[in-house]
């Protein structure tokens, strides 16, 4: 086995861990007439029925769980990106755009709303909710187009701003977001399950918030704006909307203290907690002596991947006889120029880290655990302490890649890329870092991880 074979079955480990059809059979409890969500028991009164509303990448396979745990007749929808599994139960479902919305979210969005808008006061309503549901069902507060949100949406991503400020700019353009969903339904009943995919786990932030109450305000979504300085990179309408909310034209978000929200349980499913821990039990059966260094790994990506490198390479150096796996997962950000390349975080990630692990019996492999990163076919990559060495030998320059985040074509020529397709989850991304005893040199590349089996299921 090299390092690099065990990087991607430990990664695979971490993301079979939390499979969305998993999760949610363990979370729900059947009952006679409906389900039980922790200590709340979810069922319609009489003549009502169960509505299943699942959203996000993860609605396919969270909607069929539900669908065979629930010991009684249901009805539903579930919204997912294009390309990612349709649930198999005989339910309807429409697709939109991901990751920035478009006039099929916009379709899909207005489908979403009407559905839970038909819901009756006897029924009991489960949502089921997981990332990519920000993008995948939108409708926009009047007066903003899915135009106005789609370029929102763009300037967001590209300006290095974390989840929570971005959604704290999202949900005040939304009729969907911040807790609207939940208040188009009139059902007395109601539950979310939700696999996330925000760093420590704020369910306002998951899928932007649709079934709970938002702690921001337009005031607050303007201090995000300038804070990252993009008055000037929004769309007008969308600046003078959020300024006329924060003068009180607009009604505000619902908020979490609403009675709205009062005994409708919100269930974490699945976690990056969870996928690291996994992860860890997979290195430690393989022989590595695992350590979780953080689950809420944030900031810029280069920086960032270059600490958790150096890291790597100490413990390397302490001279302990046994092989050590460092785990992380979290969210990193990549501040775009004005001219790009192709890539994503988790690419970048690990072409940053390969400078650090020159020389060194180490390898570092990064990867979205929902299989997708970035606008590419790939989940992630891996560099090695023979990476820099490889690239000078193949004319790859690995430094203009870095600057002008183009890792996606540095890797390929390097045979560095993870692709395993969409896997059917999405918390976030998963770091491996391996090192052995520096007796022999090991690249760590006899085995690519990109030319591995993918996983069991389609997705990202």
């Amino acid at each position: 086995m090299t390092l690099a074979s065990d990087a991607l079955a430990i990664a695979r480990r971490g993301i079979r861990a939390v499979d969305p059809t998993r999760s949610v059979r363990q979370t729900l409890r059947p009952l006679a007439r409906g389900c039980r969500v922790g200590r709340y028991r979810i069922a319609p009164a009489p003549g009502g029925v169960v509505h299943l509303v699942a959203l996000g990448k993860a609605a396919g396979p969270m909607l069929d769980a539900a669908v065979e745990t629930i010991e009684a007749p249901v009805r539903g929808l579930a919204v997912t990106p294009r390309g990612y599994p349709a649930p198999r139960s005989k339910v309807p479902v429409v697709f939109g755009d991901h990751p920035v919305p478009r006039e099929s979210s916009r379709r899909a969005g207005e489908v979403l709303l009407d559905y839970v808008r038909s819901t009756q006061p006897e029924d009991a309503v489960v949502f089921l909710v997981s990332g990519g549901g920000s993008a995948v069902a939108e409708v926009p507060t009047a007066p903003l187009s899915v135009a106005d949100l789609a370029r929102t949406t763009e300037v967001l991503l590209a300006s290095g701003a974390p989840i929570g400020s971005m959604n704290a700019v999202r949900r005040h353009l939304s009729e969907v977001k911040g807790g609207r969903l939940a208040r188009a339904t009139v059902a007395r009943k109601r539950a979310t399950l939700a696999v996330s995919d925000v760093v420590g786990d704020p369910p306002s932030d998951i899928a932007s918030g649709p079934t709970v109450g938002d702690p921001t305000t337009y005031s607050g979504a303007l201090r995000e704006v300038r804070r990252f300085h993009l008055e000037k990179k929004l769309p007008p309408r969308v600046v003078r909307f959020l300024r006329a909310g924060a003068r009180g034209t607009y009604p505000e978000t619902p908020k979490p203290r609403e009675s709205l929200f009062r005994r409708a349980p919100f269930v974490l499913v699945a976690t990056n907690r969870s996928a690291l821990e996994a992860a860890a039990v997979e290195a430690q059966r393989r022989g590595y002596s695992a350590v979780i260094v953080s689950d809420r790994m944030v900031g810029e990506t280069q920086p960032v991947a270059r600490a958790f490198a150096r890291r790597l390479v100490r413990a390397a150096g302490y001279g302990a006889p046994r092989p050590v796996a460092l785990l992380a997962g979290g969210e990193t950000t990549v501040t775009l120029g004005p001219h790009p390349g192709r890539g994503g975080r988790n690419q970048e990630f690990a072409l940053s880290a390969a400078a650090e692990l020159a020389g060194a019996k180490a390898l570092v492999l990064s990867v979205g655990t929902d299989g997708i990163d970035g606008p590419t076919d790939a989940a992630g990559g891996w560099t090695d302490g023979r990476t820099i060495a490889r690239a000078r030998a193949r004319g790859v320059d690995l430094e203009a890649a870095l600057e002008g985040h183009s890792a996606y074509r540095a890797l390929e020529r390097l045979g560095g890329l993870v692709r395993t397709g969409p896997t059917g989850t999405n918390v976030m991304d998963l770091h491996v870092g391996l090192t052995r005893p520096s007796v022999s040199r090991d690249t760590g590349g006899s085995s690519r991880p990109g030319a591995a089996p993918s996983s069991r299921r389609r997705r990202s």
